[in-house]
């Protein structure tokens, strides 16, 4: 008997879903993994407590900048992806509207009662 496998929604990108998020926490775990290794390197690096101090700061300030330029990134993709989708929601209803407007012509039932006015 086969087995019931859960089928992967392609979106509209061409990634199925869940690929994203996989990539996102692989390269969160990498990014993370090498701001310890930096750390680890940098305190057991045969150096000052002052030059040490400070070599942390500077690998934490440029992790934060990093990390800035990163939430610039997605906010301007995920500020795209928002207007695609108001756009589209934008069609939809048209849509709708159209549809209703058809069937309310139509008294519901596909007989038309009267006609919509013609276009000039």
């Amino acid at each position: 008997m086969a087995k019931n496998r859960p089928v992967k929604k392609v979106v509209s990108n061409g990634f199925k879903s869940g690929s994203r998020k996989q990539i996102a926490r692989a390269v969160g775990a990498f990014a993370l993994g090498a701001a310890a290794g930096s750390a680890v390197a940098l305190l057991t690096a045969p150096a000052s407590g002052k030059v040490t101090r400070r070599r942390i700061g500077m690998k934490f300030k440029a992790i934060k900048n990093a990390t800035g330029k990163q939430l610039k990134q997605a906010k301007k993709i995920l500020s795209q992806r928002a207007e695609d989708l108001r756009e589209a929601a934008a069609v939809k209803i048209g849509q709708s509207k159209e549809w209703l407007a058809e069937r309310m012509a139509s008294n519901g039932n596909g007989r038309h009662v009267r006609k919509l006015a013609a276009h000039s």
